[in-house]
């Protein structure tokens, strides 16, 4: 048994400074990933599994969504997630993680979306997907146990599509936390939703003061 499995982190950096950075890790004895935020509570992830049942699950095994495994895109390759980044997160002046690659870009740019796919074996290692038809850039590999294939992170900058989201209601104590966090100009928090073509999307953002109203 592999005491380590394969991990990718990776993030934005503009203008010296850093996001919050994600970490994508290879199940080490099955085909499957799981994905979560630094800084983020442990206790919540995004489990991909190999029997093809996805979910984003939270404390004491309770699932905030799942999702089957979306049809692949082309032959071979399969999009299962999409992380975005505006550039109002890179907000952080931490020491970046180990081995963790980031994106520099510039203060102008629009958000960047990193793209998880799943390659099958006998993928084109000299490239990745989008590369030709998106003008995607590489951020790297990892393998999948057995030989199953490999998951590939790419990135881009692309408008985000207008979109809504309801969220679960928080207590009192947490809704207080969050507004004076929020009045310091540090909320830094993460939505999702479904794609039209079948993967989950995770949208970072730094959230305004006013996000969280007082009650009338």
């Amino acid at each position: 048994m592999s005491l380590h499995s394969p991990d990718l982190r990776f993030g934005i950096f503009v203008d010296g400074r850093r996001s919050y950075t994600w970490r994508v890790r290879a199940g080490a004895n099955q085909p499957e990933l799981f994905v979560e935020r630094e800084n983020f509570p442990r206790v919540t992830h995004v489990s991909l599994h190999a029997s093809g049942q996805w979910y984003v699950r939270a404390t004491r095994k309770r699932d905030l969504h799942r999702w089957p495994r979306p049809n692949e895109i082309v032959p071979g390759y399969t999009r299962a997630l999409a992380i975005v980044q505006p550039v109002v997160v890179a907000m952080l002046d931490l020491e970046t993680p180990s081995g963790a690659r980031l994106l520099r870009v510039g203060p102008e740019s629009e958000p960047t979306t990193f793209s998880l796919f799943i390659e099958r074996p006998g993928a084109n290692m000299a490239g990745w997907p989008g590369k030709n038809a998106m003008g995607t850039a590489y951020v790297g590999r990892i393998p999948l146990a057995h030989g199953a294939g490999t998951c590939c992170v790419v990135a881009h900058q692309a408008p985000v599509s207008p979109f809504s989201a309801t969220f679960p209601q928080p207590s009192e104590d947490e809704l207080a936390q969050m507004r004076k966090t929020a009045a310091e100009g540090k909320l830094y928090g993460t939505i999702g939703g479904d794609m039209s073509d079948g993967p989950v999307c995770l949208v970072d953002g730094k959230f305004p003061a006013d996000a969280f109203p007082e009650a009338a």
